[in-house]
C-alpha cells in the first residue's frame, strides 16, 4: 500500500473467533481518550480560546463561518475519517481502534473491535475488516456488531497492508494483498453484504489505496501504476483513466470524480467518458478530497482548502498549522454543515 500507510506499529496476533463483549452486544469497550474511561466524561473539545490543530485529532470547520469549531482528540493515526448514522468516526492505523465522535456534544469516544485496517460507511453502518481475515457490520451510531464474517482461514490483510473497504452497487468490496509482500499486485473481492460470500475477484495493480464507490463505479488508486482504474459492477469492465500526473486520493460529488495529485493539483474527471475536465491548482502538498456542502474539499499539510464545482475555482482557504514529514490533515467527511478533518 501507500507509504503514508506503511508505518511500524508494532505486534498484534489474529483473531479467528468472532466474539460480543458487553451488555450493548458490541465488539469491544468503549472509553474516552485521555484519562477518563467514561465517554460522557472525557475529553471533549479545546477551548473556544485554544482551537489549535494538533497530531491525533478531528479538527471541525463550520462550513458557513469557515472557522474551526472544534480539536477533538482521538486515537493515535487518525487516516481514515468515515460518517455513519450522523456520528464521525475515525480508524487509527496506530493501533487499529475505532473512535466515535458525537456531533452534538463534540465528544469522542475510542472503541476497541479488534484490529481494524480499513473502514467505510453505507450511510447508516459501519463495514470493517479486522483481525487478518474478518468482514463486520457495525451500527454507526453505537458500533454494536450488526454482523461478521470469516473471510477465509488464514490471514488476508493486515494493519497497513491493504484491506480497504467500500460499498454499494449491491456488494461490499475488498481490496486484499499479498500479506507481507508489498510490491506484489493485490486483488478486488466483490462480497454479499448478507452472507459475505465472495462473489468475484478482480486483478488490480501494487500499493493500493482506499477504494471509491460510486452510483455507478467502483474506483481505484494503484500508486504503483500511477493509475487510477474505473471498475463496472455491472459487466466486470475496467478501464483505465488517464491522469495527468501520480494520484493520491479520490472524492465523489457535483457528477464527477475529482483526483487529487503529486502536481499540485486536483482534476475533475467526467465519470462516464473518463475525460479530465478541469485541472485547479491548490496550495500545498496534497493529503485527501471529500466532497460536502456543495464544495470539492482538499486537505494538504498546512490547511484546508473548498473547490467550487460551478467555477472549479479555489473558493476558501484555510491555514490549520505546520506539520513536520508526512503528517497533517488527511481524511474528509461532511456531516452536520462542518466539515470534518482527521490530522495525523
Amino acid at each position: 500500500m501507500a507509504a503514508w500507510f506503511r508505518r511500524s506499529v508494532g505486534c498484534w496476533c489474529f483473531v479467528l473467533v468472532i466474539t460480543s463483549c458487553g451488555s450493548s452486544g458490541g465488539l469491544g469497550v468503549g472509553h474516552s481518550p485521555g484519562d477518563s474511561p467514561d465517554p460522557d466524561a472525557g475529553e471533549s473539545f479545546r477551548s473556544p480560546l485554544d482551537l489549535v490543530p494538533e497530531h491525533a485529532t478531528v479538527v471541525r470547520v463550520d462550513t458557513k463561518s469557515q472557522e474551526i469549531e472544534a480539536v477533538v482528540p482521538v486515537g493515535p493515526d487518525p487516516k481514515l475519517l468515515a460518517v455513519a448514522s450522523g456520528r464521525v468516526w475515525t480508524l487509527n492505523l496506530g493501533d487499529g481502534t475505532l473512535s466515535r465522535i458525537d456531533p452534538s456534544s463534540n465528544k469522542a469516544s475510542t472503541l476497541d473491535v479488534g484490529v481494524v485496517v480499513g473502514f467505510t460507511s453505507d450511510g447508516r453502518d459501519l463495514w470493517i475488516a479486522r483481525d487478518g481475515n474478518v468482514l463486520s457490520r457495525l451500527d454507526g451510531a453505537t458500533g454494536d456488531e450488526v454482523s461478521s464474517y470469516i473471510l477465509g482461514r488464514r490471514p488476508i490483510f493486515a494493519l497497513r497492508d491493504a484491506g480497504f473497504v467500500g460499498v454499494g452497487q449491491g456488494s461490499v468490496w475488498l481490496t486484499v494483498p499479498k500479506v507481507g509482500e508489498p510490491f506484489e499486485p493485490h486483488s478486488l473481492w466483490r462480497l454479499d453484504p448478507e452472507t459475505g460470500e465472495r462473489l468475484a475477484v478482480f486483478p488490480l495493480g501494487r500499493d493500493i489505496l482506499p477504494i471509491l464507490v460510486d452510483a455507478r463505479y467502483v474506483w481505484i488508486i494503484a500508486m504503483g501504476e500511477r493509475s487510477v482504474t474505473r471498475l463496472d459492477p455491472r459487466s466486470g469492465r475496467a478501464v483505465d483513466v488517464p491522469t495527468p500526473g501520480l494520484p493520491l486520493a479520490l472524492a465523489a460529488g457535483a457528477g464527477s470524480i475529482w483526483i487529487g495529485g503529486e502536481t499540485g493539483e486536483v482534476w475533475r474527471i467526467d465519470p462516464q467518458t473518463t475525460s479530465v475536465e478541469a485541472k485547479i491548482p491548490i496550495d500545498g502538498r496534497l493529503r485527501g478530497t471529500g466532497f460536502g456542502g456543495g464544495l470539492v474539499w482538499v486537505t494538504t499539510e498546512s490547511g484546508l482548502q473548498a473547490i467550487d464545482p460551478a467555477t472549479d475555482q479555489i473558493a476558501m482557504s484555510l491555514p490549520m498549522g505546520d506539520f513536520l514529514g508526512d503528517t497533517g490533515p488527511t481524511w474528509i467527511g461532511y456531516v452536520d454543515h462542518s466539515i470534518w478533518i482527521s490530522v495525523e
